[in-house]
């Protein structure tokens, strides 16, 4: 499955379904990423992702907040450089 906008919103609407260690698997780019429920001894994080670049030995894993959250570090392209401003800040904004 392509990461896009129809698989965010159907992933988010079934949120409150995932159970403990349920996953799924998503290609953004060149990246194979798996989203995961956390186990409840990770609070205040509930979901991690875990990426691997094609070809490379490059991994992601980090955990989350919440599914939004998570989508979003996937979308900006998983910058975490306080100096360069992201995309998006929301999921509506990448919807629109």
């Amino acid at each position: 499955m392509e990461l896009n906008k129809e698989y965010i919103i159907k992933t988010l609407e079934e949120e409150a379904l995932w159970k403990d260690g349920e996953e799924d698997t998503f290609r953004y780019g060149n990246w194979e990423i798996t989203l995961r429920k956390e186990e409840k001894i990770y609070k205040p994080f509930v979901f991690s992702i875990y990426g691997r670049k094609d070809n490379s030995n490059e991994t992601w894993n980090r955990r989350y907040t919440s599914m939004e959250d998570a989508f979003l570090q996937v979308l900006n392209r998983f910058n975490e450089n306080v100096n360069i401003k992201n995309k998006y800040k929301t999921l509506s904004e990448y919807n629109n």
